[in-house]
């Protein structure tokens, strides 16, 4: 019996061996194959068969389902990518399933559930961890030949831009997040640096210079919400490598004297005169700082703005030389804090059938130069650093926007819980910021009255 086993062990390896072979035989050939395809000037081996598999590669006749919306330049980029990999591969056909966003997910949503969705969907962000909660919906690029190596990977590995429990569900469309708009010329006239690294204390101190410069002056155009926003909430995670909540066991990370550590910070910036009075600012509340006759007039050194509303802050004094800045990070930060998202995610659904020809397209539409030039912007700044050079270099991507994307991408920091990134979660920290702003509380009353409130969304 032993010699029997043996026997049929020993014939085992042996086709395993056979059929190793015939697999290391054909990979050669696709690498072959793809080196002599890279070696063209100008061309990335994309521009032939990057992610070779089977599926792509063979005369096997496959049709995929690709589902987006967008609006008509998008569009129209998106079919003429989807026009070059189709001549690139004659036996896949793309169907395009586009449209307005309105009603997108509700459908989305059945499909999933039926297993009737498009092989390649785009998914909201905000969306995207509710279908990875409830199913396992998606595929893993990591399990086949993608390459992600074009990606940065501290913003890639994000959960908000597709990576979930190490696996790579979905792919950032493009780079969305905050940066600091500097108005160089003042900068430089009152000698503050802002391609430095510098800290949360920093700011207070070249607050200071600002007004002894010029009293009509202050270093940060902002207002109550984005000092909740982009002060507070990362300031906070700097401070204890932690988002306000703990969704997994639904319990509070923050302590209140932690949080006081923070109101005292946002008491300086007024009390300082880092930033105008809050009495001031409240007639330019919201995404409304570009009205601000101040930042028009360029008496701000710097606003802390988005990537997506850059543009409007410039054209609201489009006479001033702007430049973007680093952002701040506390002395042994225990987390980054600022972290860029996408403005959706492309996913793969596991009830594709050629889920090869799937990456495949994917891998095209991400890495290929020509698809980088097609695609420019339409999905908001390109979420690659290659494809962002492409896009400066024909103008499509300003130069500010390429450095504030580059800058927010590499930052890293934790992804905000859902709980106190909710309108209601906001609202009661920006109700806090208020009050200290006018002096109406303390930073420590109004630290133990906020933990309280917050609290209450958890109970």
């Amino acid at each position: 019996m032993k010699r029997f086993m043996s026997l049929t062990v020993m014939l085992c390896l042996m086709l395993a061996l056979f059929a190793g072979c015939g697999n290391s035989s054909e990979k050669n050939d696709a690498d072959a194959s793809n080196g002599a395809a890279s070696s063209d000037a100008g061309t990335s081996s994309t521009d032939t068969n990057t992610g070779s598999t089977d599926a792509s590669s063979s005369d096997e006749a496959i049709t995929l389902r690709f589902a987006w919306w967008g609006g008509d330049e998008r569009t129209a980029a998106t079919l003429e990518v989807i026009k070059q990999f189709e001549a690139l591969h004659p036996n896949i056909t793309i169907e395009a399933e586009y449209g307005s966003s309105d009603g997108y997910h509700d459908k989305l949503s059945t499909q999933l559930a039926s297993g009737t969705a498009a092989d390649i969907v785009q998914v909201d962000p905000e969306t995207f961890p509710t279908y990875v909660d409830t199913s396992d919906y998606f595929v893993n690029y990591m399990d086949y030949d993608f390459d992600l190596s074009n990606f940065d990977e501290a913003y890639i590995s994000l959960s908000i831009n597709g990576r979930y429990d190490g696996k790579q569900l979905g792919l950032p469309s493009g780079i969305a997040g905050p940066m600091m708009l500097v108005n160089q010329d003042l900068a430089d006239a009152i000698g503050i640096d802002f391609t430095q690294d510098y800290t949360w204390d920093d700011l207070i101190t070249w607050g200071q210079k600002v007004r002894q410069y010029d009293d009509s002056m202050y270093l940060l155009c902002t207002n109550k919400d984005y000092v909740t926003n982009l002060v507070v909430y990362n300031y906070l995670k700097q401070l204890t490598g932690k988002t306000i909540f703990n969704k997994a066991d639904m319990t509070m990370n923050l302590t209140e004297e932690q949080l006081a550590q923070i109101f005292d910070y946002v008491q300086m910036l007024y009390d300082e005169g880092v930033c105008a009075p809050a009495n001031y600012a409240a007639a330019y509340s919201g995404d409304n700082l570009q009205s601000d006759p101040n930042w028009i007039d360029g008496k701000y050194v710097c606003a802390f703005s988005y990537i997506s509303t850059m543009d409007v802050m410039i054209a609201a004094n489009d006479d001033g030389n702007y430049s973007v800045g680093n952002l701040p990070v506390m002395d042994g930060a225990l987390n980054n804090g600022w972290t860029a998202n996408c403005p959706q995610v492309f996913a793969i659904t596991k009830s594709c059938e050629h889920p090869e020809a799937a990456i495949a397209f994917m891998d095209y539409f991400f890495n290929n130069e020509t698809a980088m030039e097609t695609l420019a912007c339409t999905r908001s700044v390109p979420p690659t650093g290659k494809a962002r050079e492409i896009c400066q270099a024909n103008g499509s991507l300003s130069e500010l926007a390429m450095n504030a994307a580059n800058i927010a991408s590499a930052m890293g920091g934790l992804t905000p819980d859902s709980i106190a990134s909710s309108q209601e979660g906001k609202q009661i920290v920006m109700d806090a910021v208020e009050e200290i702003a006018y002096g109406a509380n303390t930073p420590e009353d109004a630290a133990g009255n906020t933990i309280s409130l917050l609290s209450g969304l958890i109970n």
